[in-house]
């Protein structure tokens, strides 16, 4: 997703270590609490789980949370289904998509975890390009991030950043099939729109902010807009035997979570932890726009992007959120 810039893939050691995440020889709770281990691939989303850590707030849920990172959702989602991890945070698109195609144990939501906001996720181009329409995009080559799941149908979207983008293009009258999708590392879309290799690109922060400071870049559209406005990005989700056989730890986790939320309504909290990522300037912490970290989970949204997947072909069966959710006695 979307939420896998190229800031990720090598935030993971100083992430941990500001985060006070876990790292051999470094505890993460208090002796005698519950474990859960969460599989993350590093991004703004994680501002919650890192403040939870930093602040105490797991170890007075009763909860010893231990964070191991990936460089992509894969990679974590299979860490969660070896038994490796207790928790994945991630994609919805991907963990959804997972979930329709997986043969094996079921997974459940636990809470919410990241919501867009107006800004968040843009379609943008230089400025004086003959792009200055949504429907200038038939036949243009637009860049996109790469699938996180190798599985994606070609023939429809594989991504967050695809699924919201062609959902917009729909609601526009234009035909996603029509655009020439590039699939490449979001570090590598400034160069390309810089070069004219592509017209477009559809990309997060900070690289909406990067592409905007150093290349002059205009919005062409909001793709979290309309169809897509305040759409959910992310979650946190465990198996069912986990569920199972855990609930008082996922419990704490959950609650610990919700008491992290609840003090990020403001951006210094936020800015503190995105700070921490390398190559991310305070500069940058304090301009880039940022999502929402819902303090409760609301299933009809979650279910807009699993409904939004099955109209635009990324899912082939509809998925029932409130089936996937967590119920904790």
């Amino acid at each position: 997703m979307m939420r896998r810039s190229g800031i990720t893939a090598v935030s993971v050691s100083l992430t941990l270590l500001a985060a006070g995440c876990h790292v051999p020889g470094i505890s993460s709770g208090l002796a005698g609490s519950q474990q859960i281990t969460v599989a993350d691939v590093p991004g703004f989303e994680d501002a919650p789980l890192q403040v939870a850590i930093r602040d105490g707030l797991f170890a007075r849920r009763g909860v010893s949370v231990t964070v191991q990172t990936y460089g992509h959702l894969r990679q974590a989602s299979a860490a969660l289904t070896s038994g490796q991890a207790q928790v994945v945070s991630g994609d919805y698109a991907g963990l959804l998509y997972m979930q329709a195609h997986a043969g094996r144990e079921p997974l459940r939501l636990i809470t919410d975890g990241y919501d867009a906001t107006s800004g968040l996720m843009e379609v943008l181009t230089l400025p004086g390009s003959a792009i200055r329409a949504p429907q200038d995009l038939e036949g243009a080559a637009v860049a996109t991030p790469p699938p996180e799941l190798a599985a994606f149908s070609a023939d429809a979207p594989y991504n967050t950043e695809t699924l919201a983008t062609e959902s917009v293009l729909q609601s526009d009258g234009v035909s996603p099939s029509s655009v020439q999708w590039k699939a490449m590392a979001p570090g590598s879309m400034i160069s390309a729109l810089r070069d004219h290799t592509v017209s477009a690109i559809v990309t997060t922060e900070p690289y909406v902010l990067q592409a905007e400071t150093q290349l002059g870049a205009v919005e062409l559209f909001d793709a979290c807009s309309g169809v897509t406005a305040n759409l959910p990005l992310s979650g946190y989700f465990t198996t069912a035997g986990v569920a199972r056989g855990d609930a008082a730890a996922l419990h704490g986790f959950r609650a610990a979570l919700s008491d992290a939320k609840a003090g990020l309504d403001q951006a210094g909290p936020v800015q503190s932890v995105l700070r921490t990522l390398p190559g991310m300037s305070a500069r940058e912490a304090a301009l880039v726009t940022i999502g929402q970290y819902p303090t409760f989970l609301s299933v009809g949204q979650v279910q807009r992007v699993a409904d939004l997947m099955y109209g635009t072909g990324m899912l082939t069966t509809t998925i029932t959120v409130r089936n996937l959710v967590l119920r904790l006695r």
